[in-house]
């Protein structure tokens, strides 16, 4: 039980994919469809991938599968600290930050073209959502000479015209 698709995904700098995806990959290729809902079947098929891993001296393909709505790995990603006796994470922020360096690890042993420089990275969205960009407040709007006030979207004052 290698899942080639997260093979797959590792072979990208940068590459990560939903459970939806994986799900949808998985029965394309294998022709099993289930009734069962995603979140049901997901978790065990992952823990097994967790273990697999684990067991072979590879990093955690499953930091490679995260929600579609958040672009985190959730909480059954605490079994990678569990099946190598170390401390669960108490917070959101260090688990996906733990699964941004297990993704880098995964990315050095699938991908050919990781930069050498490297360093872990949160998901797209979860990275939005945690340092979310400000705005430019840096630019000046510009202001009429004469009656120092702002000028409209024309340049042109309008006490002046």
């Amino acid at each position: 039980m290698s899942v080639p698709i997260l093979v797959e995904v590792a072979g990208t700098y940068g590459g990560y994919i939903t459970y939806s995806e994986l799900a949808s990959r998985l029965n394309r290729a294998t022709g099993i469809h289930t009734g069962q809902l995603l979140s049901n079947w997901s978790g065990k098929l992952l823990n097994r991938v967790i273990h697999l891993c684990r067991e072979n001296g590879l990093p955690a393909r499953s930091a490679l599968v995260v929600h579609a709505s958040d672009g985190t790995v959730g909480k059954g990603f605490d079994e990678v600290f569990r099946a190598s006796n170390r401390n669960v994470p108490h917070t959101e922020i260090e688990r996906e930050r733990a699964a941004a360096a297990e993704r880098l690890e995964c990315y050095r042993v699938y991908c050919s073209t990781i930069p050498a420089d490297a360093e872990p990275q949160l998901t797209r969205q979860y990275e939005a959502r945690v340092n979310p960009r400000k705005k430019d407040t840096s630019r000046t709007n510009k202001v009429c000479p004469l009656h120092g006030i702002q000028l409209p979207a024309t340049g042109f004052c309008d006490d002046c015209t």
